[in-house]
């Protein structure tokens, strides 16, 4: 019997969490999928680096390589029709299997105007960057994955796919799409030992995200529109990624974990200088410096 009273027990979680495993993580040269990479070779792992920038792909190479794990760069676009099959089948050709399979890749393309004027082309972008190639990556790994009874799959989706994000509703559809498939899929595969899980990410620096260089004036509202009082940065959304690719997550199945600095959690309210609001104008007249000076003391 363990002596939970004094603590005799060995710890369980000290690392390496995911040692002699491999994992494959697609748009894994972006800001955080590389860091997602990196998390997981510093824990163990040897890493297939799928994505679309042949130099990021051989620099985030580089970096695991020199962290003293294996590594294999695999540049293709994987909206492409047969390239995810192609990507697997030269990843299990170098390493024999894939354990870990982090669909990082998605992207909106910046597709963003009132609906009747987007277009069925846009549609069918937004749809094989963001559904269609995790589907099939998914497909391709868990035959491997039941055989061997052990398996898990972390999905990216984004805080758009659980509330709503007008002049993008087809980009919020296929979001919320990947958490239901994520939800229905977890349950489906959980006696085999694989574990289905998502991540939904929101104002988290990426290469395809542009308003976080957009200066001091900008900047100075980020407490305001932000809980947590900051940007998001790659390795806090791969601690994630690293739990859910762990022993860990043993009793997590099927669900969508916000990594966003609380605002989903915030529903749309803001914390300014004097108070919490949920009024855009109010959020303006409690950052006026009058008002701000006027507040009785103790007012936060």
């Amino acid at each position: 019997m363990t002596d939970t009273a004094n603590n005799t027990e060995p710890a369980r979680w000290q690392g390496p969490l995911v040692p002699g495993r491999v994992a494959l993580v697609t748009g894994g040269a972006g800001a955080v999928g590389a860091q997602s990479c990196f998390a997981l070779a510093d824990h163990g792992a040897d890493i297939i680096v799928v994505d679309i920038d042949e130099a990021r792909t051989a620099a985030t190479v580089a970096a695991i390589e020199a962290r003293g794990r294996r590594a294999l760069g695999i540049v293709a676009d994987l909206t492409a029709d047969g390239a995810v099959r192609k990507a697997v089948a030269e990843a299990l050709k170098t390493f024999g299997r894939v354990d870990i399979l982090v669909n990082a890749l998605g992207h909106h393309f910046g597709l963003a105007a009132p609906f009747e004027e987007s277009t069925e082309d846009g549609w069918d972008r937004l749809y094989r960057v963001n559904l269609l190639q995790v589907m099939q990556a998914c497909h391709a790994v868990l035959p491997g994955m039941k055989e061997r009874g052990w398996g898990r799959i972390v999905n990216f989706s984004s805080v758009e796919g659980i509330r709503s994000m007008p002049y993008a509703a087809p980009y919020t559809a296929y979001k919320g799409a990947l958490d239901s498939f994520t939800k229905s899929l977890g349950v489906e595969v959980a006696r085999w030992n694989i574990r289905v899980n998502c991540i939904a990410v929101d104002k988290t620096r990426a290469h395809q995200v542009n308003f976080y260089d957009l200066g001091e004036e900008y900047d100075r509202h980020v407490p305001v529109w932000i809980p947590a009082g900051r940007y998001g940065e790659g390795d806090d959304v791969a601690a994630v990624v690293l739990f859910l690719s762990s022993e860990m997550c043993s009793w997590v199945v099927g669900q969508t974990i916000p990594a966003d600095g609380g605002t989903l959690a915030a529903g749309g309210w803001y914390r300014t200088p004097v108070k919490w609001t949920n009024s855009p104008l109010l959020v303006q007249y409690f950052e006026d410096p009058e008002v701000n000076a006027a507040r009785p003391r103790g007012v936060q």
